[in-house]
């Protein structure tokens, strides 16, 4: 079987309640019902900042999702 494949960024600088921005559930139904299914989901993390007696620091700027969903 063949794939098609989709990239999509979240700004997790955009908080909510949540954590996550309030369109990321519409988004992903959207996706869903056009037939994407998510594969996993990565941080994207800052270049971070040395903290004395913790050593290295990262702040998750953001999050990539991949779908894939069979070629048509």
């Amino acid at each position: 079987m063949k794939w098609e494949y989709k990239i999509v960024y979240i700004n997790a600088k955009k908080r909510t309640s949540s954590g996550l921005p309030d369109e990321i559930n519409e988004q992903f139904d959207k996706y869903g019902s056009e037939g994407w299914e998510l594969v996993k989901i990565e941080p994207k993390l800052d270049g971070g900042f040395m903290a004395f007696g913790f050593g290295w620091i990262h702040q998750t700027v953001g999050y990539v999702a991949f779908f894939k969903k069979p070629l048509t």
